[in-house]
């Protein structure tokens, strides 16, 4: 049996939002540098700069209580078994 502790997908999680964050960083850079300071462009940052928040607050509140130590199972050698006995074969 090959397990994982559920914290592994936690760091994964982190490292997707280090890469978002720093593309937003360089988006908002981008929207300084080239001067476009438009209404459109404003709209659209907001937009993207709200969902995100909401999605980490939702994010936050659905995960709050999880056991991180919960083993994932990955890999069981069971299941092969089961596949070839279960159909009487």
């Amino acid at each position: 049996m090959f397990s994982i502790p559920l914290y592994i997908f936690l760091f994964v999680y982190l490292i997707f939002l280090a890469i978002f964050a720093v593309f937003s960083i360089i988006n908002l850079y981008h929207v300084v540098a080239s001067a476009s300071f438009t209404l459109a462009s404003f709209f659209i940052t907001f937009l993207v700069f709200s969902l995100t928040i909401l999605t980490l607050y939702f994010t936050v509140q659905l995960l709050i209580e999880v056991d991180w130590k919960t083993p994932v199972i990955l890999l069981d050698s069971d299941w092969f078994g089961s596949i070839f006995n279960a159909g009487g074969f």
